[in-house]
């Protein structure tokens, strides 16, 4: 499938990077039955959602910031105690007077195919695609594992053995002398492929992004690889050839 995303518009990557997002957490929802709805301004996600994935992720900017807003008080209205999340996927809300805190700031961030494969000489890991429910269950055991989704450890298991049937999603499971330690995972929309939970905090196996992502443009050779990253990550990310595209923020409602 050749790439529709030709040009550096960073304003149509940020259109695909969401759209591409909200897919990726529509279908985290929809294997555990319960998929959420796609309006034009915004993703939504009524009911229940799997750790790390917002109720709401907007899918434009200003121009449906009217809409964005109307989505949510009705979600406040509904129950009033609710406790969820909303991806500002364009940095464009101020939800501060509805309850809400920013929970964290990111950028999105690009990588066209043609650029070269990138490498490092320090890299000691060796990436690999999950194909069998078994090597799903190590690659969520793994990320689970990893101090950045504590938070996730005492929930359902939250990647079942149906994506492995969605077209275009991929787990990618990186191993140091044989033992699971890192994880990616790849979510292809039409015209770009989401890379995102890129994971390891084990010592001593080199720069993450290098080797999953050249494993993701032999799977997809001439789709832009987009995500979203902040900090030592998105340093990680820039340096095998990422380029930001614009900011996000995720905000998060706490109880009342």
């Amino acid at each position: 499938m050749p790439a529709r995303i030709t040009s550096p518009n960073h304003d149509e990557v940020r259109r695909a990077a969401a759209r591409n997002n909200a897919h990726w957490c529509d279908t985290l929802c929809k294997i555990h039955g319960a998929a959420g709805e796609h309006h034009d301004a915004y993703w939504l996600q009524r009911g229940w959602v799997p750790p790390y994935v917002s109720n709401l992720v907007t899918l434009v900017g200003p121009e449906g910031r009217h809409a964005q807003l109307a989505a949510i008080r009705a979600l406040i209205d509904a129950d009033p105690h609710r406790v969820f999340g909303v991806k500002d996927a364009f940095h464009c809300l101020e939800l501060t007077p509805l309850g809400f805190v920013v929970l964290f700031e990111a950028s999105w961030i690009v990588r066209a195919p043609q650029r070269e494969p990138p490498r490092d000489a320090d890299e000691r890991l060796e990436w690999s695609v999950v194909t069998t429910p078994a090597e799903l269950e190590i690659w969520e055991r793994t990320w689970r594992g990893l101090s950045a989704n504590e938070a996730a450890r005492e929930s359902v298991r939250s990647f079942l053995p149906a994506l492995l049937d969605e077209p275009g999603f991929h787990f990618l499971l990186g191993k140091r002398a044989a033992q699971s330690v890192a994880t990616a995972a790849l979510s292809c929309t039409e015209d770009v492929v989401g890379l995102s939970n890129v994971f390891s905090d084990a010592p001593g196996v080199g720069p993450l992004f290098p080797g999953c992502t050249r494993l993701a443009m032999q799977l997809y050779p001439e789709l832009p690889l987009v995500g979203f990253e902040r900090g030592d990550d998105l340093v990680a990310a820039e340096r095998a050839g990422f380029e930001r595209v614009g900011g996000l923020r995720v905000w998060h409602r706490a109880p009342v």
